[in-house]
């Protein structure tokens, strides 16, 4: 998923960072990441009904009582460069191809499962929003334009679209609640890779849109590419390299290596420096005695060249021989944004009475379990408008403090709340 052994390679600038540290922040949050994930917790498979459900709506409580906001969103259609990585990863999670329909019963589910999320979502009146094509690289345009503080995907991609930070390996622990952050600015400090190297390292190494990439190049070679180049843009360097294939089966230039002096190490012998001295010592007769084996001679300045080049000369030979280098439909599929400049709705009140319905249907939750958890969401939620000026008839009414308590080794008070019309003992 993603471009492979990105993590990998991005490892030096991880992050640890605990949720508390997020607060007041907007982040995007890949919504089909999150029913992906929901799909793998042995513990609530065949135990809890609809755990892509259940996960939504705790993580995004656990994500509102630390006070910070969240936009989902859905993914639209995925480009055609990846038909063969999404049949391939139909034909892991729903059964080989030769079944048939199985790949796209499988996916039909999936979208059922994403489908069954918005209702959750509009539920609670949270907002999401629409892509265009990959959900990341919405993500990545709502973050790159300001709209959201950064992205929560495990999908590497998001770099590759624009995206300025991403979260990444949640921990709903109530201890030690923490993410994994990565961002562009530490990425670029680091490992001087910036967003059209990422591209690069994608058409190398691979990426959902190239599986293979160039094969028999590595993520240690590729690094030490960019390293060579020292901040020249690579995607460019693709472009030049396409010119030179032209070239490559011009014969080499060839120097030949003349005897260096034991002692100086110039071109020479010792004897002949000893008679008539050395031009690069500036010495009549003899030499000077030099530690450096370095030599400003027509074959060494050609071998240092030879050298510096050799990574960068061994990538482009493998490229040549890689049929549609360099892939530019690959690199346009990045580059190109295909979202449009969009407001984000507004966080609208939960509806108590919709939600009791939905989770009874869907969840198969009691009614007055689903008012118990969606009471914590609503309270805060018209704490937060009373306390910005914005007043109700709707807006629940605190009767009293029952007693002071601690939450998760916070502070806080137990309120008896006046009954919602809606609540169910």
């Amino acid at each position: 998923m993603g471009v492979t052994n990105l993590w990998q390679i991005l490892e030096p600038v991880r992050q640890p960072v605990n949720l508390s540290s997020l607060k007041g922040k907007t982040l995007a949050v890949d919504l089909s990441l999150w029913v992906c994930e929901a799909q793998t917790v042995k513990k609530m498979i065949g135990v809890v009904t609809k755990p892509h459900l259940r996960n939504l709506f705790f993580r995004f409580s656990f994500f509102t009582s630390m006070g910070i906001k969240l936009v989902f969103v859905m993914e639209g259609e995925a480009p055609k460069l990846k038909a063969d990585t999404m049949t391939k990863r139909n034909e892991m999670r729903y059964g080989p191809s030769k079944k048939v329909g199985a790949a796209r019963t499988g996916r039909s589910l999936f979208k059922a499962m994403l489908k069954e999320c918005l209702e959750l979502l509009e539920c609670l009146g949270v907002p999401w929003v629409q892509a265009a094509g990959e959900a990341e690289a919405m993500c990545a345009y709502l973050n790159a334009k300001g709209h959201v503080d950064g992205c929560i995907t495990n999908d590497g991609d998001a770099f590759l679209y624009g995206a300025q930070t991403v979260y990444r390996n949640f921990a709903m622990n109530a201890k030690d609640p923490h993410l994994d952050c990565y961002t562009m600015s530490s990425i670029k400090e680091k490992l001087g890779c910036d967003r059209e190297s990422l591209i690069g390292l994608a058409v190398l190494l691979g990426c959902d849109y190239l599986p293979k990439g160039v094969p028999g190049v590595g993520k240690e070679q590729a690094l030490k590419l960019i390293e060579t180049l020292r901040g020249q843009n690579l995607l460019q360097r693709f472009d030049q390299w396409k010119e030179q294939f032209q070239y490559d089966d011009n014969p080499l230039l060839v120097v030949k290596r003349v005897i260096h002096c034991s002692e100086c190490h110039h071109p020479g012998s010792y004897k002949e420096h000893g008679h008539s001295g050395c031009k690069f010592c500036e010495s009549k007769r003899y030499c000077k005695p030099n530690d450096s084996k370095h030599c400003p001679c027509e074959w060494h300045q050609l071998e240092q060249v030879k050298q510096a080049n050799a990574v960068e000369d061994n990538i482009r030979k493998k490229a040549k021989s890689c049929e549609g280098f360099p892939f530019s439909e690959v690199i346009q599929e990045f580059l190109v944004n295909k979202n449009k400049l969009i407001n984000i709705k507004e966080y609208r009140r939960p509806n108590l009475l919709s939600f009791q319905i939905f989770a009874s249907e869907k969840m198969e939750w009691a009614k007055h379990y689903a008012c118990k958890k969606l009471l914590a969401l609503l309270t805060r939620y018209d704490m937060i408008q009373r306390k910005a000026g914005y007043t109700d008839s709707k807006q629940l009414q605190a009767i009293r403090i029952v007693k002071t308590r601690v939450k998760n080794g916070s502070p806080c008070f137990e309120i008896e709340w006046q009954k919602p019309d809606s609540y169910l003992q």
